[in-house]
């Protein structure tokens, strides 16, 4: 009966961390949509909502 630990916390711990890795993605697919760039490096594309537009 000894050798049957259940380790709650650790369970918990892996749902949570779950949890905000695909609210992290999701985050990251509804930014993407909202700023669409042909760019498929990150750094680029960050560079890229940075630089100044030229005026009209």
């Amino acid at each position: 009966m000894s050798d049957k630990v259940v380790d709650i916390n650790s369970k918990r711990d892996d749902l949570r961390h779950k949890r905000k890795e695909k609210q992290l993605k999701d985050m990251k697919n509804k930014f993407e949509k909202a700023l669409p760039t042909e760019e498929h490096d990150p750094k680029k594309k960050l560079l890229n909502l940075f630089k100044k537009k030229p005026k009209k």
